[in-house]
């Protein structure tokens, strides 16, 4: 085969496939080239989840005809004019690449005006081809069409997930900017309905609460750190507040929204390790400034990547001011560091990011899989009574089993011939409620509770959206949804079997981001997802259990289809038997 020099066309749809996987980066580029074009207001507006329409129009400086021409071409960019301007690169979009990538798989319309004239030009593009160049009479600002995407690459569109998800990710999305630039009006209009209308405030806080809601801003601590390398100003969750997911992670540095560097989420993480229980998440919105030569921002065409100058350094550095807040006791104000205390960590973040700690016992197997023992030797082990006289407890004995107590007010304790058992009370349970509640759904059986007062909530519009697609599925699962407003609901039954005590708003949230995740609706995917959630109201580790109810579950557990394992694939019963103990004491 010899080798040839691709024609243009190839070249743009290759470079295209880069920058535009879904109709989220055409929104992306074309809202962050409104904002380097010094834009105040901006609005978005998408039909069909953006693969009919997707318009964005703002007010800013506008382009001469010779620049519009240019625009669209190749490596043309006014952000830049020399390798050396990337190490001080302030702008959000500067590869020159975005315009011409996305005319080259839509029909491709700009009109574009600027502020001090009093008519413009309109650029029409199919395929990347100039199909007309005219004069255009408007407002100062640009306007940009782009219509059918992906109508030549159809092959694109095939890897794309439901409408009602590619929206959401849309509006999150434009949320996220909205979250860092709170001097902009942002307003999104998605199939001719206004979902979001930020109006633009001096408050970083009133931002917050316009965009992720009153109850998440609530829970955040402002907080400040100036140093000579970096400013960091940051709202975060306290030790009373984490999350039941991690979703609410944003990092920006210099106005750009980014993803966490590996490094800096262990730093974050690491600092809150003692602060919350595992299993649960901080809450972290960090705007962050900085010299622009102390990053790198050219690492990947979308530019969410970004690389950080002495990250050793910085790692310290983010770990002891994040610790600091985070077990301070002050609900809201400027901390300043003083002194870096010396963190109880693996320096060694590069190579071993361990969030936990793993250890070996001498002695004794956790009991995990059927080939220890089957799940009828498992019925067969709960065998026993139990009566209290007075303040004295008799244990019972039938079929050599002994039901023996509970131990540190997490364990339960069980004898049955040579093999001591001893069961995980929290993963049990998980387990039990797990098989009842499939079993429940399976059979179209599930015990539906009404709320005396129904829980009212407001979501994200995001979330929103998914919710209001998806109202008959909740439905289904036994949660009564309603809409009661643009971007509130009423929740006003729920699964009796999950128990009054559990956040149901933390399980229809988790379920949300489930379900922004995935292309189809799978019911068995979103009950074990429930499940799961619903699993952190099961008895905890600490809980002090009455001997009925220790019995009780033990029998629950014994009669699961899969004792040996919680839902989220922990052990429930560690086994020790009499050869075990007597290796350790040497008896034989």
């Amino acid at each position: 085969m010899t080798i040839e020099i691709l024609d243009e066309n190839t070249i743009n749809k290759i470079s295209a496939g880069e920058v535009v996987e879904r109709p989220l980066n055409v929104v992306k580029e074309l809202v962050e080239n409104a904002l380097d074009a010094k834009a105040t207001s901006i609005s978005v507006e998408i039909e069909k989840a953006g693969k009919k329409l997707i318009r964005v129009c703002d007010n800013g400086c506008g382009m001469d005809k010779e620049d519009l021409q240019l625009s669209i071409k190749r490596h043309a960019t006014n952000k830049i004019k020399t390798f050396e301007d990337l190490a001080n690169i302030v702008s959000l979009g500067f590869r020159g690449e975005a315009l011409p990538s996305i005319a080259s798989i839509s029909m491709f319309d700009i009109k574009t005006q600027q502020q001090e004239k009093s008519s413009g030009w309109q650029l029409s593009i199919e395929g990347n081809k100039v199909s007309n160049l005219q004069p255009w009479a408007g407002s100062g600002g640009t306007i940009a069409e782009v219509r059918n995407l992906f109508f030549n690459t159809p092959v694109r569109e095939k890897f794309l997930k439901t409408d009602t998800t590619e929206k959401s990710k849309i509006i999150s999305c434009i949320d996220e900017i909205a979250l860092v630039k709170n001097d902009i009006n942002f307003k999104v209009i998605c199939d001719n309905k206004t979902i979001s209308d930020y109006q633009k405030t001096d408050s970083k806080i009133k931002r917050i609460e316009d965009v992720l809601g009153k109850d998440m801003s609530k829970k955040l601590k402002h907080i400040f750190f100036s140093h000579q390398k970096v400013e960091i100003d940051a709202f975060i969750t306290t030790r009373e507040n984490s999350l039941a997911q991690k979703k609410l992670q944003y990092l920006f540095v210099n106005g750009r929204c980014v993803n966490y560097p590996k490094w800096l989420i262990h730093s974050v993480y690491q600092a809150y390790k003692q602060a919350i229980p595992i299993g649960r998440y901080p809450g972290i919105i960090m705007f962050l400034k900085t010299n622009p030569a102390d990053i790198d921002i050219n690492v990947h065409p979308t530019k969410r990547e970004i690389k950080f100058a002495k990250e050793n350094e910085m790692y310290e550095l983010f770990y002891s001011f994040i610790k600091g807040s985070v077990e301070s006791d002050a609900p809201s104000n400027i901390i300043n560091l003083q002194t870096q205390e010396e963190p109880y960590i693996n320096r060694d973040y590069k190579t071993n990011y361990s969030f936990g700690k793993s250890y070996s016992k001498p002695y004794g197997k956790p009991f995990s899989s059927p080939k220890d023992v089957t799940v009828e030797d498992y019925k067969n082990l709960y065998s026993t009574t139990r009566h209290t006289v007075g303040q004295q407890t008799e244990i019972i004995h039938a079929d050599n089993c002994k039901f023996v107590g509970q131990v540190f007010t997490t364990y339960i304790l069980v004898e049955k011939d040579d093999t001591f058992y001893i069961i995980d009370q929290h993963a049990a349970q998980e387990r039990v409620r797990y098989e009842m509640f499939s079993n429940q759904i399976s059979k179209k059986s599930l015990n539906i509770q009404q709320f005396l007062i129904p829980e009212v909530f407001e979501l994200s519009s995001p979330k929103a959206i998914i919710l209001k697609s998806q109202l008959e599925t909740f439905n289904k699962l036994g949660f009564s949804v309603e809409e009661f407003g643009d971007n509130t609901f009423r929740l006003t039954s729920y699964p009796a079997l999950l128990g009054f005590k559990i956040n149901f708003i933390e399980i229809i949230d988790v379920l949300l981001e489930f379900l922004a995740d995935e292309k189809t609706t799978d019911i068995e995917r979103i009950n074990e997802t429930i499940i799961r959630t619903a699993c952190r109201s099961s008895i905890k580790a600490g809980d002090k259990l009455q001997d009925r109810q220790a019995i009780e579950l033990m029998k629950d557990l014994f009669a699961c289809n899969m004792p040996w394992t919680c839902p989220h694939g922990r052990p429930t019963v560690y086994t020790l038997t009499q050869a075990d103990l007597e290796k350790f004491f040497k008896r034989t």
